[in-house]
């Protein structure tokens, strides 16, 4: 499994962290989660052909996390008018709501090239080959944490404080992708810092953990040093257009 880094920072961030987008890719088949400002510039830098992109995951609906989506299916269209109705996305249980909330601002390019879309409802969901399961994290009444297996698995935290229900999602995935927007001394509701991560990785048996969703007030060279002093496996720093195999 290929996984390259989109985005690794937050709306706030300078112009070389993006927000949140991660592409995976494994056999030729594509997976995109989430999809912040900017995402498809990114996208487009890597000369990547966003017609075999037909996998979606959204974990909520904050701009820095879904605000590319509906530029992503426009752009999808004008190069193919019909390329849509072979997209699935995943995402909160009420995706069906918000989606349909911005379709009555749009035109026929479409509403007559509709995506699938699957709501969160607690059951593993399989994508192409993708399988993917998911729990509530509380950064909103609808955010979700994931947990994604192509032969390989990953866990995305998204944007969440410190959750002990999510200890099992994670537990022994190859990767964790987690967020750690602040350092200890400006801990703030919904968010990790260091210490945290480095507490959850443990508990989780993680041995390798990419750091993402960066505030620029943790973006410091001693990053990485600070989550290692609670925590002996691998720490990668994100960085947009790092790429990790698994």
């Amino acid at each position: 499994m290929k996984l390259t880094v989109l985005g690794s920072g937050t709306m706030i961030s300078p112009s070389w962290r993006n927000p949140a987008g991660y592409l995976l890719e494994q056999n030729d088949e594509f997976l995109l989660i989430d999809m912040g400002p900017g995402i498809i510039r990114q996208l487009k830098l890597m000369q990547m052909d966003l017609l075999k992109i037909n996998h979606i995951v959204i974990s909520h609906f904050h701009l820095d996390h879904c605000s590319d989506l509906l530029a992503f299916l426009m752009n999808r269209f004008l190069l193919q008018e019909s390329a849509n109705q072979s997209l699935t996305i995943f995402g909160p249980h009420n995706l069906k709501k918000w989606f349909n909330s911005h379709l009555q601002w749009q035109g026929a390019w479409l509403k007559n090239a509709l995506p699938e879309l699957i709501p969160f409802k607690k059951q593993t969901v399989n994508l192409g080959n993708w399988e993917i399961m998911a729990e509530n994290n509380g950064h909103t009444t609808e955010s979700l944490s994931l947990r994604v297996s192509n032969g390989r698995t990953i866990f995305y935290s998204s944007d969440t404080d410190y959750q002990e229900n999510l200890i099992p999602l994670a537990r022994d995935a190859d990767l964790a992708i987690i967020e750690c927007s602040l350092p200890d001394h400006l801990k703030v509701s919904g968010h990790m810092t260091p210490t945290e991560v480095s507490i959850f990785a443990n508990k989780a048996n993680l041995q390798r953990v990419l750091i993402s969703h960066i505030y620029p007030q943790n973006d410091s060279p001693d990053l990485k040093q600070r989550i290692a002093r609670e925590f002996d496996g691998e720490v990668i720093i994100g960085n947009d257009f790092l790429t990790i195999y698994l």
